[in-house]
This record gives structure tokens, sequence and C-alpha cells, in this order.
């Protein structure tokens, strides 16, 4: 009896502290405020008009009142509300109340001023690095023989050399199909006639 109580008790102490952690979801207003805070719509806005001005660009046979159409607060509205529940699924109310307080103060407000730019050059940095160690890259392969002076990869040698004279090349033999010769035994010689003795004719009877 006293160990099913112990059990009981261990088993409601377990539930009870499990509850006390369970994350609380943030409220479709937590998030709505903190989209406000870090001004998401502004910066869909300015995504839209990005991506309008592409889009002239590439279609000019369409008029430009058709894009400005289509940056219009609407779409901006549509995009945050399908946003709101990926922020609940990945941050807690808790969290969600500690992001407010960052990007309320003074150090969040100028991440959100700065980080714009600050994003932007260390992009072109990046890019200046790659193309430095590609260029690296292609003088040691030279030095080493893999590439030419032109960067791009030697020619395969041929077998011979193109300043000796090739052999000219014999004709290929035409294959000739012989029919085949049958040998004929040489005809017998014919036999020379016996000649036939003639006989000598009888002597007239005398007349009387």
């Amino acid at each position: 009896m006293r160990t099913r109580i112990r059990i009981g008790a261990l088993l409601w102490l377990l539930v009870s502290c499990g509850a006390a952690t369970a994350a609380v979801t943030a409220s479709e207003q937590q998030v709505r405020d903190l989209f406000k805070v870090m001004r998401v719509e502004q910066t869909l806005g300015q995504m839209n008009t990005q991506m309008a001005a592409q889009m002239r660009q590439k279609l000019p046979c369409v008029p430009a009142e058709y894009w400005q159409g289509f940056v219009d607060g609407d779409g901006a509205t549509a995009v945050v509300q399908r946003m709101v529940p990926v922020f609940q699924r990945h941050f807690s109310g808790e969290e969600i109340d500690g992001l407010l307080k960052f990007y309320r103060s003074p150090l969040g407000q100028k991440v959100l001023t700065e980080m714009p730019a600050a994003m932007a050059e260390a992009t072109q940095a990046g890019q200046q690095w790659g193309q430095e160690r590609a260029r690296t890259m292609l003088q040691e392969l030279q030095k080493k023989g893999s590439l030419d002076a032109q960067g791009r990869c030697p020619a395969v040698p041929e077998a011979a050399d193109e300043g000796e004279a090739k052999p000219a090349a014999r004709p290929a033999k035409k294959h000739v199909r012989h029919k085949p010769v049958h040998h004929h035994k040489p005809a017998a010689k014919p036999k020379p006639a016996t000649p036939v003795p003639v006989k000598s004719a009888a002597p007239a009877a005398p007349q009387s």
C-alpha cells in the first residue's frame, strides 16, 4: 500500500513539473507586436518594390500601372497573416516577449536600422574574397601546368607530331569474292572408226 502511494506521488510530481516547464504558445497578438517592432511590413514593401522593378525590366511590354497595383498593402498583410503561425510554431510566448524586449531597446533598433546595410557589405566582402581566391588557385594551377596561359585545360597531345609527315595510308583492299572453279575431266578422244570391208560384186551371168 505504501509503495503504491509513493509511486502515485512520484507520477503526480513528474506531471506537475512537466506542466510547469511546458512552453506556452505565443499568441497571435504577441507575434504581430513583434512584427510591428521589427518593421516586417515595411521590409516586405521594399522587397515587393525591388521585385516589381526587376519584372519591369524582364517584361517591358507590361504597362507600368500594372506593377504599381502589384505593390500594395494588401499583399504585405496577406504575407504577414501566413507568417504568424510560423512564428508561433518556432517561438514560445516567453521567447517572443524576450524578442520584443530586445528590439524595443536602443540596441535592437540599431540592429534593425543597420543590419540591411551590414549584410549587403558582408555579402560584397564575401564575393570579393571568392574572386581573389579563384585567381590565386588559377595561378597555382598554371604554374603546375594543369592549365594553360588562358586558364583552360591544355589540348590533348596527338599520337604524332604535327611537323612530321605522316605516311600515306594504304588504300584498303577490297574483298573480291572468287567464284568456285570446277575442274572437269578432259573428254575422251573418239576412237577411229573400223573400216568395213567392201564385198566384190558377183560377175554378171552370160547372155545366151
